[in-house]
C-alpha cells in the first residue's frame, strides 16, 4: 500500500483531531441519527481537549460525501481550525473501540482507516479504441479525475470498397494512425500513472488497440497491466460489468502484491538478512530508515505494545523513552503504536502491507522488509 497521499497531513501543526463516524443512510431518519452520533463524538473530543475551531470545522464536513442509500462511514481529521483529511469508509466503524472512534493527539490516527480501506490501491482504467482513449484515475480508492485522449484524426477505418492496391495503401495509413493514437494514449497513461503511483493499469476496449497501447507503455508499467473484455468505448457497454472486472483486477493485484511481499519476507527472514520480525527489531529499523515495506496484521496482536515514544522527526520512534533522549530528543511524546508507526512509514517513504493473521502469523503482529541488510539489534 502506497502512503504518499498521506504526506500532506503531517505538514500541519498539531494537535490533530481524528474522528470516525457511522454515516449510513439506511433509515428514514438517517440524517438525524448522524447528527446525534456526531454530537456524542463532539462531546467526547471536547473532553479530550479538542479546540472549538477544529470541532466546528469537522461539524461542517460531517456527512459531506455524496448522499446515497446504504451503509458507510466517514473519517475526518482536523488541525489548525480546518479539516485536513476527509474520506468515506466502505462500512460503518462499528468494530472500533471508543478510543479509536475519537482521538486528539500530536499525530492523526489513521491506521484504523487503512485497515478498513486495505483493498484500495491507486490504479488507472483506460478505455481505448482506434480513435483514442478515456483514462480514469483512481487515487488510493477515490475517483480523482480523468481525461480523454483524442487521436490525430482520420483515417481510422479500413476500406472494403477500393481496388486492391488502393485498399492496401489505405489500410496501411489506417494502421499507422492506430499506432500514433495508441502512442498518444500510452503517453497519457504514463503521465497519470506517475502522478498517482498507479499499481495497476486496467486496459479495456478494442482488442487490437489494447495491444498497441500496451506495447507503447514504458517498460516499468507493462507488467502492471491487466486486460479486461468488459467494455468498449460505446454507450451500450455494461458499466456494472466493467466495474466488476476492474474491482476483480484490483483485488487480484492487491492479493498478489501481499503474497509476493510475504513470500519475500519469509525468504529474507530465513537468511537473516533483509527482514525483521517483531516490534524491537522493526522499530529499530524504522529509526535507521531501513524499512522498505512494513507488514502489519489486520487484527491487533496480544503481544504488541499499546504505545510507542516519538520525537519531532519520523525516524524518532522507540519502544522506550530513554532511547529517544539518548538520540537527543528533548521532549518525547507517547502515542498509540500504530499511530507512531504510520507517521514513520509516511515520513520515510515506506510501503504498508496488511496481512491476514489466519494465513501468515507475525511476531507481535508486525514485521518488515528492509532496504538494505545489517539489521542490528532492537532499540
Amino acid at each position: 500500500m502506497k502512503l504518499a497521499y498521506l504526506q500532506h497531513l503531517y505538514q500541519h501543526r498539531p494537535p490533530f483531531v481524528t474522528v470516525y463516524l457511522d454515516t449510513s443512510a439506511d433509515a428514514e431518519d438517517a440524517r438525524k441519527a448522524i447528527e446525534l452520533r456526531w454530537r456524542s463524538a463532539r462531546e467526547r473530543l471536547s473532553e479530550l481537549g479538542a479546540d472549538d475551531a477544529d470541532l466546528d470545522a469537522v461539524e461542517r464536513a460531517v456527512g459531506s460525501h455524496s448522499w446515497r442509500v446504504g451503509e458507510r462511514g466517514q473519517v475526518l481529521v482536523a488541525a489548525g481550525g480546518r479539516v485536513v483529511f476527509d474520506d468515506e469508509l466502505p462500512r460503518p466503524p462499528t468494530e472500533f473501540s471508543d478510543d479509536e472512534l475519537a482521538r486528539v493527539g500530536p499525530l492523526p490516527h489513521l491506521m484504523p482507516y487503512l485497515r478498513l480501506r486495505s483493498a484500495r490501491i491507486p490504479h488507472l482504467l483506460a478505455l481505448v479504441d482506434h480513435t483514442g482513449g478515456d483514462i480514469h484515475v483512481i487515487d488510493a480508492g477515490r475517483h480523482s479525475g480523468g481525461t480523454t485522449v483524442q487521436g490525430d484524426g482520420s483515417p481510422v477505418h479500413k476500406s472494403h470498397s477500393a481496388g486492391e492496391g488502393d485498399q492496401k495503401h489505405h489500410d496501411n495509413m489506417v494502421e499507422e494512425q492506430w499506432l500514433r493514437n495508441a502512442g498518444q494514449v500510452a503517453a497519457e497513461i504514463d503521465r497519470q500513472a506517475l502522478l498517482v503511483g498507479a499499481e495497476v493499469i486496467v486496459l479495456a476496449g478494442d482488442v487490437q488497440q489494447r495491444k498497441m497501447v500496451h506495447d507503447h507503455l514504458r517498460k516499468g508499467l507493462r507488467d502492471r497491466v491487466v486486460d479486461t473484455e468488459a467494455s468498449h468505448r460505446d454507450r451500450n457497454a455494461s458499466e456494472a460489468s466493467l466495474q466488476r472486472e476492474v474491482s476483480e483486477a484490483v483485488d487480484s493485484a492487491r492479493r498478489e502484491r501481499s503474497e509476493s511481499v510475504v513470500g519475500e519476507f519469509e525468504r529474507e527472514l530465513g537468511q537473516r538478512d533483509r527482514a525483521t520480525d517483531g516490534w524491537p527489531d522493526t522499530v529499530g529499523a524504522l529509526q535507521r530508515g531501513q524499512v522498505a515495506v512494513l507488514l502489519r496484521e489486520v487484527s491487533h496482536s496480544a503481544e504488541e505494545p499499546e504505545t510507542l515514544w516519538i520525537g519531532t522527526e519520523p525516524n524518532q520512534v522507540a519502544t522506550e523513552e530513554r532511547t529517544l533522549r539518548d538520540m537527543g530528543v528533548s521532549a518525547p511524546e507517547r502515542v498509540a503504536a500504530d499511530t507512531a508507526v504510520l507517521w514513520s512509514l509516511v515520513g520515510t517513504h515506506a510501503d504498508l502491507v496488511l496481512v491476514d493473521p489466519r494465513r501468515n502469523s507475525l511476531t507481535g503482529g508486525v514485521a518488515s522488509l528492509l532496504r538494505y541488510s545489517d539489521v542490528g539489534g532492537g532499540d
